[in-house]
């Protein structure tokens, strides 16, 4: 075609273009013009969301290795007027036998005032789990006719049978999927009180969520839940995590969670650690980063409302340099969707650097006792959440070990600080210590060493306090919420 056109005389070939240009019609045949091409122009960043870092310390010792502490902080401005994203938000509710009486009253209760507080365009649906996954609304579209009927099947929310938390979570996903918001906030909610049936899919759940960007938010009502599994899965997904000890104070936790929904300004947050020269990345307190292949570490994030801060605290390893070198320790690289004006991909960078001092007394004035002792609470809080994590995994040996470290640190730092949180924390590692035994699996006999057929008696271990399930979930809750950084 090209090649006949080439051709044309540029008489003929003019008027063509104008014929197509304008709008006629030739040898009976209608010539269109094309039509007007949009330019979308994205909107101006409105800078809502900032972030920054601090150091432990100005100078660093120029003849050893060591470690150096950073502190980033995000935060999202306070807006005066502003239109918050629609939300589609599923949630999937343990509907097992041991919920039966107030708690699955409570939970029915606390769904029919979540859906009272969405607004018309949400999308909404309710997948509840036991023996068996049971989508009991599916994604709907919020508006008055609909919440009538979504209130109904509610109301149908009964306990029964085991705790298939797998197969909720999963259909809870593909409900997740099927009302996704591309300009909207993604949301599943899960509420448990038990220990699943089986825990082996919730890895893959877990990842397939995170890729979705769908966040979870784990809530672990009573004394009987798996608090390390729950937190994992909000962890993981950039959601949050809630430890609700009375099933009566689900709807209110429900109603902050919409409204932390109603309040974000920036969606699917993924910090990308880079280290200097010479400089390691120990780890973030409280974050399982995924490990760059440039030695960099990645964090997902999830969401931040309008007023909120996140902080995290950034382990680096320093080797020897020589006296007075500049170092560069780490670029951090903060993406988020905007979610105030669809400015679509923001992101905020930050370069952290530090010099060397061979001068001991200098490097020690260069402290920062605000992030030193910050970092003193979240190593405490991190003992907490890794013990308790070991200990449900049989290894109450390693639990120990861990606590036994911490606990001597916390007091050591508490008198340094003269900081009375962290007076309370070394004293809660202690309390801890004694409830972790609940955890484990009961102690076996052991044989007797002169081969007879009849097991020597069972050594007994330490008597665990009563109040010993109460004490795992409260002091795993404090930990997590304050690992959160929010």
């Amino acid at each position: 075609m090209i090649t006949h056109i080439a051709k044309l005389s540029s008489p003929v070939f003019l008027a063509l273009s104008l014929a197509a240009l304008l709008g006629c019609k030739k040898d009976g045949i209608e010539i269109k013009p094309p039509d007007p091409v949009a330019v979308v122009v994205p909107a101006a960043d409105p800078e809502v969301i900032s972030l920054s870092s601090a150091l432990s310390q100005q100078l660093v010792a120029a003849d050893r290795a060591g470690e150096i502490r950073v502190r980033l902080r995000i935060d999202a401005a306070a807006l005066k007027d502003s239109k918050r994203p629609p939300i589609n938000v599923v949630l999937v509710m343990d509907s097992s036998g041991s919920m039966e009486g107030k708690a699955i009253e409570d939970a029915r209760a606390a769904a029919l005032a979540l859906v009272d507080g969405l607004a018309e365009g949400d999308h909404f649906s309710v997948v509840t789990f036991d023996s068996l996954a049971r989508v009991l609304v599916p994604s709907t579209t919020i508006d008055a006719q609909s919440q009538a009927s979504i209130r109904e099947h509610i109301t149908k929310m009964a306990a029964r049978g085991t705790t298939d938390l797998a197969g909720g979570l999963a259909a809870g996903l593909a409900e997740v999927q099927r009302g996704y918001l591309n300009n909207g906030v993604n949301r599943v909610v899960l509420l448990s009180d038990g220990v699943p049936n089986d825990e082996s899919a919730m890895p893959g759940l877990s990842q397939q969520a995170a890729a979705m960007r769908v966040s979870i938010t784990a809530l672990g009502l009573g004394l009987e839940y798996n608090e390390t599994l729950l937190a994992s899965l909000a962890q993981q997904t950039g959601g949050k995590f809630h430890f609700i000890e009375d099933s009566a104070r689900v709807a209110a936790v429900l109603g902050d969670e919409v409204l932390r929904l109603e309040r974000v300004v920036a969606q699917n947050l993924t910090l990308t650690l880079q280290p200097g020269p010479g400089v390691t990345i120990e780890g973030v307190l409280g974050h399982n980063g995924q490990p760059l292949a440039n030695r960099g570490l990645q964090l997902g994030l999830g969401d931040l409302g309008e007023g909120n801060h996140r902080e995290l605290i950034v382990r680096l390893r320093v080797g020897p340099h020589r006296d007075g070198a500049s170092l560069e320790l780490m670029d951090a690289v903060l993406g988020f969707s905007d979610a105030v004006v669809g400015a679509g991909a923001l992101e905020r960078r930050v370069f952290v650097a530090a010099r060397t001092s061979s001068d001991p007394a200098k490097v020690a004035a260069s402290r920062d006792p605000a992030i030193e002792r910050q970092f003193a609470r979240a190593m405490a809080d991190a003992a907490t959440v890794d013990a308790i994590a070991l200990a449900r995994s049989g290894q109450l040996a390693a639990a120990n070990t861990i606590l036994d470290r911490a606990e001597p640190e916390a007091r050591q730092a508490a008198k340094q600080f003269d900081d009375a949180e962290l007076r309370t924390q070394a004293e809660g590692l202690i309390k801890l210590r004694k409830a972790l035994p609940t955890l484990g699996p009961a102690p076996q006999p052991a044989m007797p060493a002169n081969g007879g057929m009849q097991p020597a008696a069972v050594i007994a271990a330490p008597m665990a306090p009563a109040d010993s399930p109460a004490t795992v979930k409260r002091s795993h809750a404090r930990a997590v919420q304050r690992l959160q950084g929010e």
